[in-house]
């Protein structure tokens, strides 16, 4: 096989007992002490105001059709993530060794699996996991449009549902897109102050 071929042990190998495709959440493991603030504190705050703002304004806010926050999430993903793919191709496939994201942050480290990550580490799980999430939030958001006349049929029959369904997608996609925007907020401070600054 070209694999063996090419000795790409991890291929080959299964030392791991994980989900190769799910690799980029990995980065939801990595301590440090102002992370958890980024990964849950804050998206399930602005979850919480977001969803409550929708469901306290009236006329509320269109979901789907052409002037939907689904529309308007598709096209900025579209755009988005092929951008975090190759930010990411570029940041792990830059020349290694004397580079400044080769080195540790200054500060508290950032640690996973026991070991401090340099820069070039944790800024590839970093985009790894935009791009993950960038990919997730399309796809739904596509499968949502598409599911969308469907679902609301079948929900004619059972109308005590419809509410329900409706508050469970609106906080759904509150969640997901909080997660990425201040993940994305988080990735730019990082970018342009932690890595910049001296060790």
């Amino acid at each position: 096989m070209a694999a063996g071929r090419l000795g790409l042990r991890d291929v080959t190998e299964r030392r791991v007992n994980r989900l190769r495709l799910l690799a980029p959440l990995r980065y939801l493991s990595i301590h440090h002490p102002e992370k958890t603030t980024y990964d849950v504190i804050a998206p399930v705050g602005a979850t919480i105001v977001v969803s409550i703002l929708y469901l306290w304004i009236h006329p509320r806010l269109a979901i789907f059709g052409d002037a939907g926050v689904l529309r308007f999430t598709r096209d900025l993903l579209i755009m988005g993530v092929p951008f975090m793919i190759g930010a990411l191709a570029a940041v792990a496939m830059g020349a290694p060794g004397g580079s400044q994201l080769d080195r540790r942050p200054a500060g508290a480290d950032l640690v996973l699996d026991g070991r401090a990550l340099t820069l070039r580490q944790f800024v590839c799980y970093l985009l790894g996991y935009l791009s993950f999430l960038g990919m997730v939030v399309l796809m739904l958001s596509i499968a949502a449009a598409i599911l969308h006349d469907p679902v609301m049929v079948w929900v004619t029959n059972f109308p005590k549902l419809a509410g329900p369904i409706r508050t469970a997608g609106v906080v759904v996609l509150a969640f997901l897109l909080s997660c990425l925007t201040i993940t994305i907020f988080w990735a730019l401070y990082f970018l342009t102050d932690i890595v910049n600054r001296a060790s």
